[in-house]
């Protein structure tokens, strides 16, 4: 029942509506809530809270509990609320979590922390600089999901420092090499050309890198 109503308070501040009252009762479906009801819970935080919002260092307990659950559904969930609001003074608690997360099993698991550790590199750059390997190994990852997502963190980077990753030319090229070949799944195509997205940005950061190199 009161999932109904929060996703009825979530379509009230849709239409303009002040639904401010129902913030509160987000936060306690995301902590004590089944799966159906945190997965909603999550969404209006999302949806009403930004990165300032008191309420939201209400949540940090329930995003580190959920980020050590065994229960795929609530460690994506966790991963999720993360990549998209997040206190920037509580990162340090819960950024050692996020980095075991890239090393799950599952695949989906360990894209969502990338994406994670990209808003973190956003919003506290100087908070994740000791983990570039990490981001490196994401580069080389089988999944080519999770080689897509961490290069929205290399695009960033390369564009602040692009002389620091110019050994990573060979690499990027590699794997555009790949994407034109068709060698990613049919799902990454669009009216079949192979990725044209990444293809978009693995061109944007050869650019970068290539940008005022003679050779």
């Amino acid at each position: 029942m009161i999932d109904e109503l929060m996703v009825r308070a979530i379509y009230c501040e849709m239409l303009g509506y002040d639904a401010s009252f129902s913030y509160i009762n987000a936060i306690k479906l995301a902590q004590q809530g089944s799966a159906l009801e945190k997965r909603v819970g999550y969404l209006a935080v999302s949806l009403f809270l930004n990165e300032s919002h008191e309420l939201l260092l209400l949540l940090v307990n329930t995003v580190l509990k959920d980020l050590q659950s065994t229960n795929l559904i609530e460690v994506c969930m966790a991963l999720t609320v993360v990549s998209q609001i997040f206190p920037k003074d509580m990162i340090p608690a819960i950024l050692p979590l996020v980095e075991e997360k890239l090393n799950h099993p599952k695949e989906i698991i360990r894209r969502k922390a990338v994406l994670a550790l990209y808003k973190f590199y956003l919003i506290a750059p100087n908070q994740v600089q000791h983990i570039h390997n990490k981001f490196r190994k994401a580069l080389c990852d089988k999944d080519p999901g999770v080689m897509t997502a961490s290069l929205h963190i290399y695009l960033q980077m390369i564009q602040e420092n692009p002389e620091g990753y110019k050994d990573l030319t060979a690499s990027f090229v590699t794997i555009l090499k790949q994407v034109v070949g068709g060698k990613l799944p049919m799902d990454f195509n669009y009216h079949s050309v192979p990725a044209p997205w990444l293809q978009i940005q693995l061109l944007r950061i050869l650019s970068l890198l290539g940008k005022n190199d003679q050779r």
